[in-house]
């Protein structure tokens, strides 16, 4: 009995190969971080799924958030992965905007990709992308201390700026390893 083998298909390996790297993603997961996290303020924190049709349920007022990957149902236990943390309501040219207002403005950075790296996960993971936010008082607390602690808990791969200096230079150093 002759039993013919079926050719290795090496365009259609490739292609699946290629699609999986797309999604590899180089995460820092550092436990002394995370324990050592000390926030001036507690946080509640809420999500919604970064979708147009829910910008309005988020807060008009100022405050932190993150974007996170994360992908609910399927029988998977919870999970994320934060991808880049910011606050809004701090800067000097623009104390008054608020959170819903940030966000809008992820919308238009997607589409007009002026910050390539965040127009890259905002893209790459619309479909499992998550929007978390904290409102905060401006007058109460340092929105900057307070975002440059959780980047330094968390240290998401898209944060690139607001670090402690110490972290920012670990990033660099294995970074370029």
């Amino acid at each position: 009995m002759s039993m013919t083998k079926k050719p290795y298909d090496f365009a259609r390996r490739e292609t699946e190969a290629k699609n999986f790297r797309h999604f590899q993603q180089h995460f820092w997961l550092n436990p002394k971080q995370l324990r050592g996290c000390s926030l001036p303020t507690q946080l509640t924190w809420y999500r919604v799924p970064f979708r147009a049709k829910q910008l309005g349920t988020i807060i008009n007022r100022p405050g932190v958030y993150a974007f996170s990957v994360t992908q609910d149902g399927c029988g998977l236990p919870p999970h994320g992965y934060v991808l880049y943390v910011g606050q809004t309501g701090a800067k000097k040219k623009a104390p008054h905007r608020t959170l819903r207002q940030r966000a809008r403005e992820y919308f238009r950075e997607k589409k007009t990709g002026s910050r390539p790296h965040i127009a890259l996960f905002l893209r790459k993971w619309s479909k499992c992308l998550y929007f978390y936010y904290a409102q905060l008082d401006p007058a109460a607390v340092n929105l900057l201390d307070v975002e440059m602690k959780l980047n330094d808990a968390l240290i998401p791969p898209y944060s690139v700026e607001d670090f402690s200096p110490k972290i920012r230079r670990l990033k660099r150093i294995t970074e370029k390893q």
